[in-house]
């Protein structure tokens, strides 16, 4: 009796053992543990062939016919649906309905928990569809199927045209797309991604009558190995075609003119089907138009998440402005040329190749004036300047793409060769001092990254990926006078400065994971990996004496610091999805190892450290369409190598930087709660969503202000920050008025330090954002769009020991616009566009009107278009804006009135 005691304990041991992390993360989530524990009323779902009935809808009903439960059938018809009080079983129904079969009841029995079901095919009657304008919106399972014929007009032209009136669906003046608050992964055209992430050429090139429908796919994971097993909660968007199989070449050719001397033309070609994918431009023009919009990275680049920021950002730069807050279109004055292909063909035997390529060259102007005051204890320093900026940038952006997705496994291969630059040169004037300026700046940079996840025999799944990077940007600035001599010269007057730098970075990312998937309640992902980064940073200032001669600056050598960090990392991965809720937590363990040298100034540091960046996330299914989610993470965060540079930098003509502390560690608590609501039927989304961050660095910026220049030393510092923000967004479609109406609220509150001329200044900041916008059709042949943005910011500096100046400011700002639109005759279409701005200070009031005319030539394929912009003749736009303890105001000139013809041809 005893040996079988011991056995049987043994065993149990033994099971304990083997399970054991599944025991620890249950015991974490004990009340999960309770939900695991209740009844389940299951069974399999069949067509009368015998398959398999994926994602029908089963609902557990009650005597009163209420909700008590719901869930959907997975891909082999199986079903699990919770039951909390077994005693009233015998007053439970299942009821079970599916697109294409007949709605089915049960009532169930008392201790009988497995119902399969045959469910009997039902035909759709289209006569039951009476409402032949009410729009058409599907939705079936995390797929949400928008009919394109339903949303769009007579008017639009684009794809892109379509989804911005779509309830539920954004877009930014950028192009980038979001869905009910989120910003989309990607965008695809009929399951492929095209454009790479860089997919604003095809909303604005894709002829709405080649889509059939806009599906908008939530918890969207692409990788075929990893469908409904690894969850995510990214949300992407693809354009179904109405002819997957179509050879047929289409697009558009495209010429402009125009007063004064503007000229826009493009020619577009495209074709898409199920093997071949083709979008390619070429355009040219000098009317405002930002190109740069079509191949901006909108979305993810490939089919795995992006490293990270690996890549060091530029620090040189001739002015302290920054654009304009108007369309581009009012400010830019260019001069641009692009090409941007885009080529993918599909092999029988489901290999995917895929080709990107983009060339930009551009010459544009920037004229502006600028007043900076910058309040301080008992003063107040001003400048002023005023700068005109010629710019010649150029980009070009390589990618060549193989991929294999199938069920079995998943292989992907993408080289990238990418290089940018700009040649600018400034004329400026600074508190009442003239000089010339000018900044060379090319930046190089190439990576492969290599993925490969093979299912293997036990359904468990190994995951490798393999990044490898190079970047360097190097910059030069030249400055035609001899600024501030007594900083710079030890107080001997000279002509000019010469500013060179360059951060050369190597990058390497290396990890594998084993993902476990199998019946039980968790599933487990282990991942190694190793991540190795070398960078440089050198830099050298000189200046040109007064004899031309080309001296060191006195006060350091410069720089040339190298930089070495090293990450090895762990990371488990545990999920728990039960019917009505989803847990996950991560918990990376890293062991980190920088070393940064520096001899010149005697500096030879290492850090080692290990630590733990935790993430938890909790999602409850509400029904059908209502989530509630909550997250937690906890970050370090370390300093780069921008943080610990020695030697002065003249960042731009009146900055100085350098850094006197040790590596920035910065740890970082983010909570965030979300709820979404939808309803799909009546056209009815909403989210809301609480974000708060509390951050602790042992670093803080400090800031001397003087008479003409700005120097920045990053010191030894404890510097805490909190901040939380409140975001509701909604969409409602409104069938009687055809009309969608959005708003969007956000609440912002922020705590931060600044230190300024030894002086400690703790802020507090406020603002609320509000936004609506309507999309209406009346009358026929009436439209009205409305945008309306409100902006209200509140800086006020905390009561400080030692500070008898306490700043307490408060701005407003209202942007609007509102677009008419009517059809006078059949085939012409007439906007009328208005923009009207105002702040509260400076007397920023300004009212932009444009008109746009376009005729249909149906005979010949062909729009004739009339466009005259800014009828006002505006010239200078102001824009003034107030943060912690500074007021800018920056004035700057604008394009003018602009008419324009354009004449369409479409393919």
């Amino acid at each position: 009796m005893e040996e079988a005691i011991a056995t049987k304990l043994g065993r149990r041991l033994q099971n304990i053992c083997k399970y054991k992390l599944n025991i620890i993360l249950i015991l974490c989530l004990s009340s999960a543990v309770v939900c695991a524990q209740k009844k389940q009323i299951n069974g399999v779902l069949r067509n009368g062939n015998g398959s398999g009935v994926a994602n029908a809808n089963i609902v557990l009903k009650n005597a009163k016919d209420y909700v008590m439960s719901f869930t959907h059938s997975n891909a082999k018809g199986e079903y699990a649906i919770g039951l909390s009080d077994t005693s009233s079983m015998a007053a439970l129904v299942i009821e079970l309905s599916c697109i294409g079969y007949e709605t089915m009841q049960q009532r169930l029995s008392v201790h009988k928990y497995t119902y399969d079901f045959s469910l009997k095919a039902q035909s759709i009657d289209l006569k039951e569809v009476k409402i032949r304008s009410r729009p058409i919106i599907i939705s079936k399972g995390d797929t949400l199927s928008y009919h394109v014929g339903s949303f769009s007009r007579p008017e639009d032209r684009s794809i892109g045209d379509v989804m911005k009136r779509l309830p539920g669906v954004s877009v930014a003046e950028s192009g980038q797309i979001s869905f009910n608050g989120k910003v989309i992964s990607n965008l695809y055209i009929h399951g492929d991604d095209l454009m790479d992430g860089r997919y604003g050429l095809a909303t604005k090139a894709i002829a709405k009558d080649m889509i059939k429908s806009i599906d908008v796919m939530q918890r969207f994971q692409p990788i075929n190995v990893l469908k409904n097993k690894v969850f995510t909660d990214d949300v992407a968007i693809n354009l179904v075609l109405k002819d997957e199989h179509s050879l047929k070449l289409a697009g558009q050719v495209m010429l402009g003119a125009g007063l004064p001397h503007q000229y826009d033309a493009a020619v577009n070609t495209m074709m898409f089907n199920k093997k071949v994918k083709v979008l390619n431009s070429l355009k040219a023009n000098n009317s405002g138009i930002d190109m740069r919009n079509d191949f901006s990275q909108l979305g993810s680049s490939g089919f795995v998440k992006d490293v990270g920021s690996w890549k060091p950002n530029g620090i040189l730069s001739l002015g302290t402005v920054g654009n304009p807050d108007l369309p581009k279109v009012n400010y830019y004055l260019n001069q641009s040329k692009l090409l941007n292909t885009n080529n993918l063909y599909n092999f029988d035997n489901g290999l995917q190749i895929k080709a990107n390529v983009q060339l930009f060259l551009d010459q544009n102007k920037l004229n502006y004036t600028n007043s900076l005051d910058n309040y301080l204890n008992g003063d107040t320093l001003r400048y002023r300047e005023r700068q005109g900026i010629a710019n010649k940038p150029y980009s070009l952006n390589t990618s060549l793409t193989a991929t294999l997705n199938k069920n079995t496994y998943f292989l992907n291969n993408k080289f990238s060769f990418n290089l940018d630059g700009n040649h600018a040169s400034g004329d400026m004037s600074f508190n009442n001092e003239n000089f010339n300026q000018h900044m060379k700046e090319k930046a190089l940079n190439f990576f492969n990254d290599f993925s490969y996840t093979p299912a293997l025999k036990n359904k468990n799944v190994v995951d490798m990926r393999w990044y490898v990077g190079y970047f360097n940007n190097p910059q030069q600035l030249n400055i035609d006078a001899g600024l501030n001599p007594e900083l710079l010269n030890g107080g001997i007057p000279y002509t000019g400065i010469l500013q060179s730098l360059s951060t050369p970075t190597f990058f390497s990312n290396a990890k594998v994971a084993y993902r476990i998937f199998n019946d039980h309640l968790i599933q487990q992902s282990y991942e190694l990996g190793l991540i190795n980064e070398r960078q440089q940073f050198n830099s050298k200032l000189n200046l040109i004496q007064n004899n031309n001669s080309i001296a060191d600056y006195k006060g350091d050598v410069g720089n040339d610091l190298s930089w070495q960090n090293d990450k090895v990392f762990g990371n488990a991965e545990y999920t728990v999805k039960k019917n009505k809720w989803r847990a996950d937590l991560s918990l990376p363990l890293i062991g980190q190892f920088i070393h940064y040298k520096q001899y010149d100034y005697g500096l030879n540091t290492r850090k080692n450290q290990v630590f733990l960046n935790p993430n938890a996330n909790l999602t409850v299914y509400l029904n059908a369409e209502d989530q509630f989610t909550v997250n937690y993470n906890f970050n370090n965060n370390f300093g780069k190598i921008s943080n610990v540079y020695s030697g002065v930098v003249l960042a731009n003509y009146r900055t100085i930087s350098a850094n006197h502390a040790d590596l920035q560690e910065q740890k970082a608590s983010n909570l965030a709660l979300a709820y979404n609501f939808k309803r799909s039927i009546i056209m009815f989304f909403a989210t809301a969503r609480v974000d708060y961050k509390k951050a602790k660095a042992n670093t803080i910026a400090s800031t001397e202000l003087l008479e003409d220049v700005q120097r920045t030393i990053l010191l030894p510092y404890q510097n805490d920050q909190n901040t939380i923000n409140c975001t509701l967004d909604m969409s409602k479609f409104i069938f009687a008025l055809n009309t969608t109406i959005s708003a969007r609220a956000v609440l912002g509150s922020s705590d931060y330090n600044q230190l300024i001329n030894d002086q400690l200044y703790p802020f507090k900041n406020k603002a609320l954002t509000l936004q609506a916008k309507i999309e209406s059709k009346f009358f026929g042949a009436v439209t009205l769009s409305y945008n309306g943005l409100g902006l209200w910011n509140e800086s006020k500096q905390k009561p400080t020991e030692g500070v008898i100046f306490n700043i307490n400011s408060k701005t407003k700002r209202f942007d609007q616009n509102l677009n008419i639109g009517f059809a006078p005759v059949n085939r012409l279409f007439v906007n009328l566009l208005g923009r009207h701005i105002y702040g509260s200070q400076s007397s920023v009031n300004y009212l932009f009107t444009d008109i746009q005319a376009r005729y249909k030539l149906v005979k010949w394929r062909t729009d004739l278009e009339l466009n005259i912009s800014n009828l006002g003749n505006l010239k200078t736009y102001e824009v003034f804006s107030l943060s912690s303890n500074q007021f800018f105001l920056s004035r700057y000139e604008i394009r003018g009135r602009m008419g324009m013809i354009r004449a369409t041809f479409n393919l």
